[in-house]
């Protein structure tokens, strides 16, 4: 109960230092003159060394078990640090470098959050504390973002985001100092097993999550511009889809929180929902009620990754669980922020992307992960295998095709550089012999 109440905690201090900095920071990039598209390849960048970050975690998991608690405080700190220098200049590279810092710190930190929550609690524990911390995030989310609204209304212009940033970071260590009094002794030398067992089921609930993550992502990423571009909405509506989504979202936790994993089902037809709705509905303010609708059946969606993961602990790991769960968050950005960048303003392709990435989700959960299956489970356990190693059989391939391609390309250039260097001394002893 002490370590669920810190854990609370600290997320309750997050949730009001990140609508302080994270949420406003394209206002503030944007109202220092930098352009859509530098901050889309800022956030490219970030992401890219963040999940290459990740990737690396993965595959050396050992720096994650040791000296835990000096590791953990740096990257907690870190991350809330370096919002700072970011808001002190608007020098692009300084900005660039360290949004790039405090990205990669919140991908350690993540890691090490999951791997506290994993070794310290059984699958009931770790429910019941997820829920919590969802349910406290958004509840201060809120108040964290009423704040910004009023500080950006009467601060001096020349030092309101100064003064916002500054004040967030501050708040964010106060999150940190309750993290600090958290018991990490279960965190040091984690058992780390020499494979996972199941891989196949292992690649199905991380295929599933990061389809719904990304859909998730890519409909956060435009729906705000499509409801003031399009429909004509005024800003306050285009706030208020946030608003009822991190409101809608307090009562998913409390829903989905005890719900047997069967009942998730629910919660993977209704998402689909929500993009239909945003295309067929012309009126601005119902689309607040649609962001409420999805803040409850898109949690429901994210929890039975997040549960699923705790169900089989024993069998992935908790270190690698742990990592999977922060490299999926990192991946199912990248891959959502070139949907923006290459079709633009074309809102309808935007809305059907996110529609077939929900539909592929669901057709992964429905179809291979045996606790939600609508076939039975021996079926979804093999059609979760063959889609393993289908992909195992397709990367294979590929890597081994380019590869190839490389060493021909290679090849081709070598020989190329011969016969320029043959021509050159041919033209060398042409010359000589004419003299």
């Amino acid at each position: 109960m002490r370590l669920k109440l810190i854990l609370t905690l600290e997320i309750a201090f997050a949730g009001i230092y990140l609508a302080l900095t994270r949420s406003l920071l394209v206002i503030y990039l944007t109202s220092i003159g930098l352009t859509v598209g530098y901050i889309s390849a800022m956030v490219v960048a970030s992401s890219t060394a963040s999940l290459i970050l990740s990737i690396i975690l993965y595959k050396f998991p050992r720096f994650v078990t040791r000296r835990v608690r000096v590791k953990f405080l740096l990257a907690h700190a870190g991350e809330r640090i370096f919002w700072i220098p970011m808001v002190l200049t608007s020098n692009m590279y300084v900005i660039t470098l360290s949004y790039m810092i405090l990205s990669m710190s919140s991908t350690i930190l993540g890691v090490f959050m999951n791997l506290l929550i994993y070794s310290s609690f059984d699958e009931a524990g770790i429910r019941d504390v997820t829920a919590k911390r969802t349910a406290a995030y958004n509840f201060t989310n809120v108040i964290g973002s009423i704040l910004s609204i009023f500080l950006l209304a009467i601060l001096p212009p020349e030092v309101k985001f100064q003064i916002i940033f500054i004040t967030g970071s501050l708040i964010g260590l106060l999150s940190t100092l309750m993290i600090s009094l958290a018991d990490m002794s279960k965190m040091e030398g984690v058992e780390i097993p020499p494979a996972i067992e199941r891989p196949e089921q292992f690649f199905s609930i991380s295929s599933f999550l990061l389809a719904f993550l990304t859909s998730n992502n890519l409909l956060g990423i435009f729906w705000q511009p499509y409801l003031m571009n399009v429909l004509n909405a005024p800003d306050y509506v285009a706030a208020g889809i946030n608003f009822a989504g991190t409101f809608a979202s307090i009562l998913g936790s409390a829903l989905w929180a005890k719900r047997s994993l069967r009942t998730f089902r629910i919660a993977l037809a209704s998402v689909i929902l929500t993009p239909i709705a945003a295309i067929l509905i012309p009126i601005p303010s119902a689309h607040i009620g649609i962001s409420a609708f999805n803040g409850v059946v898109g949690t429901g969606a994210v929890f039975l990754g997040n549960f699923l993961f705790a169900r089989y602990l024993s069998r992935f790991g908790v270190l690698r669980s742990s990592i999977i769960m922060v490299l999926l968050s990192n991946l199912s950005q990248l891959l959502a922020t070139p949907f923006g960048i290459i079709f633009g303003q074309n809102y309808m392709i935007l809305f059907i992307s996110v529609l077939l990435l929900m539909i592929s989700s669901n057709f992964l959960a429905l179809l291979t992960i045996p606790e939600v299956a609508v076939v039975p489970a021996h079926a979804a356990r093999t059609y979760s295998y063959l889609l393993y190693t289908t992909s195992l059989t397709g990367y294979s391939f590929i890597v081994e095709t380019t590869m190839e391609a490389i060493t021909l390309t290679l090849r081709l250039l070598a020989l190329t550089l011969v016969l320029i260097i043959l021509y050159i001394l041919y033209r060398l002893v042409w010359f000589l012999a004419t003299i």
